[in-house]
């Protein structure tokens, strides 16, 4: 089942207009959405469990994804019909959404979205060795 639904694109982009970009198409837009999917994915991978995230339905799926789903996809409609007409909007949101996925990717913003399970039961497996020493200290009077 689709993470996206025809109504997400509403807000967004008019349906005749949406029309016109896949083509009348639907598969197009199918396309452009397992691309924007895969494009969030490999954000949020390390920190978020995907899976959860895009196999929600109706109102469990968050409005944040949702909305940066949809510009990102049209996007890449737009850059299918005529790639250098893309409308200035698109790009702009487009580039917002790409920083939005790398501010969540480096932990500067947290989302309200599932974390990754721990594996190996939980052992993080992940630990940090610091490397160091004090400061020298003179004993000279």
């Amino acid at each position: 089942m689709p993470f996206l639904t025809d109504t997400d694109y509403e807000v967004q982009i008019r349906n005749w207009i949406r029309q016109i970009i896949i083509q009348r198409k639907e598969n197009v837009q199918h396309q452009a959405e397992l691309a924007a999917q895969g494009e969030m994915e490999s954000y949020l991978r390390q920190r978020y469990d995907v899976k959860k995230i895009f196999s929600a339905t109706t109102e469990e799926r968050n409005a944040l994804i949702i909305l940066y789903m949809v510009d990102i996809t049209i996007y890449h409609l737009h850059a299918n019909t005529a790639g250098d007409v893309i409308p200035e909007m698109r790009i702009i949101r487009y580039n917002a959404a790409k920083d939005w996925l790398k501010a969540v990717a480096r932990g500067e913003i947290s989302p309200d979205l599932p974390e990754r399970p721990e594996e190996g039961g939980g052992e993080t497996g992940n630990q940090v060795i610091e490397f160091g020493s004090n400061p020298k200290y003179s004993e000279r009077y």
